[in-house]
């Protein structure tokens, strides 16, 4: 905003110059200005620096900003006491939240990707259902971690 006046203000100080000087060329046959028409013309230049300074203070105030309403991704935050490491039939370790841990203990879990849920058996035959930990991270989730 400060830009926008200081370009209006120069704009129009260079236009009342520029109407002053027009008005006052020199002709052939008086090539230097007295002092009287350079009093006037500092004076036309006082008179239109007080108009433009007048018409940008009658400008009607800005409305204040509206707060914008903040975005909540507390949603996307998972108990880290749901991450589990479980050891399948054939030997692989994998990492997940489990699915009753969230059930439990998180707010939403209709909001949990689809695409990350998996079902595995345990060493022992036990079936588990739940949520892979890294494609929960690649999908914007998190852990409280403490």
């Amino acid at each position: 905003m400060f830009v926008r006046s200081l370009k209006t203000t120069f704009t129009a100080g260079l236009l009342a110059t520029t109407l002053a000087l027009t008005a006052v060329t020199p002709n052939s046959a008086a090539a230097r200005m007295s002092d009287e028409e350079i009093a006037g013309l500092l004076g036309l230049l006082a008179f239109g620096a007080i108009i433009h300074n007048r018409r940008n203070n009658d400008v009607t105030p800005t409305p204040a900003p509206q707060p914008q309403p903040s975005v909540n991704r507390g949603w996307r935050v998972l108990p880290v006491d749901c991450v589990r490491n479980v050891t399948r039939r054939n030997g692989n370790t994998i990492r997940m939240f489990g699915q009753r841990c969230l059930n439990n203990n998180y707010n939403h879990p209709n909001r949990l990707p689809e695409a990350c849920h998996v079902r595995v058996r345990n060493e022992n035959g036990q079936r588990r259902q739940g949520y892979r930990v890294r494609c929960m991270r690649d999908h914007g989730f998190r852990t409280n971690r403490r």
